[in-house]
């Protein structure tokens, strides 16, 4: 059930590409973490889904470009680590790994290499491309644009100090069919401009499965040295095989 709702959630949100010149809010926003060159944390997600709840716990590392080093301890116990060449990915206990070519990544993983760990900035870059439109503010959010990408809409809110605090999806223009939405909150400055919300809440609703998230990030550091040896595979996927495709792997 748990697993079902995941791939759901993931449907809701995956937007297929959109060519444009692109919006400036998305722009300015993405441009505040680019300073952010290494990410050091440590993540703490739980989902529930009816009577079900998943707890996931995660230390992370990131450093630009395309290198990243995740360790899952639970629900399942799985590294990922990603060179900046190719990516790896295996869970303890299992035949086989995956990798890849980070070139031949699909869309939606080579934007988990992208993203900031912890930020809102996967939403971002669904986002570039598109041109939004201005809504009315609110007491809350002095700021609200719509964007449309494919079959859903999706409002990003900023707070008095400008930063991105809530998004939410509609299936409709009139934005009266909410299909989700994500609130961010415990800003921490971590670079003058750059701001990381220590505190995410989302919801999601795919026909008649609805899923809690929050997500809890502590201990984040940025811009300090990391050690080359955590991307090193070799070093800690010793003697696994892998597979190019998740299909082969399971064969």
């Amino acid at each position: 059930m748990y697993m079902k709702a995941v791939v759901l959630a993931v449907v809701a949100l995956v937007m297929s590409g959109v060519s444009g010149r692109g919006d400036a809010l998305v722009d300015e926003l993405l441009a505040q973490l680019a300073p952010i060159q290494t990410v050091s944390c440590e993540i703490r997600k739980d989902n529930e889904v009816g009577e079900n709840k998943v707890r996931m716990l995660s230390r992370v590392y990131y450093e630009k470009p395309n290198r990243l080093h995740v360790e899952n301890f639970s629900p399942l116990k799985r590294r990922i680590i990603a060179d900046g060449a190719n990516f790896y990915s295996y869970i303890e206990g299992d035949k086989k790994g995956f990798s890849r070519a980070v070139g031949d990544l699909n869309e939606e993983m080579a934007l988990q290499l992208r993203k900031i760990p912890g930020s809102s900035m996967e939403h971002l870059l669904r986002l570039e491309g598109v041109e939004g439109q201005e809504l009315p503010a609110t007491s809350d959010y002095p700021v609200r644009r719509l964007y449309r990408r494919d079959a859903l809409y999706v409002v990003l809110a900023l707070d008095a100090q400008g930063r991105l605090a809530r998004l939410d999806f509609y299936r409709d223009e009139a934005l009266t069919d909410p299909a989700g939405h994500y609130e961010y909150s415990a800003f921490k400055e971590v670079l003058p401009g750059a701001w990381i919300p220590m505190m995410h809440k989302g919801f999601l609703k795919m026909d008649d499965v609805e899923n809690h998230e929050t997500v809890r990030v502590t201990n984040y550091i940025v811009n300090e040295p990391i050690s080359p040896t955590l991307f090193d595979n070799t070093l800690f996927l010793k003697d696994v095989e892998y597979e190019d495709s998740f299909e082969k792997m399971y064969e």
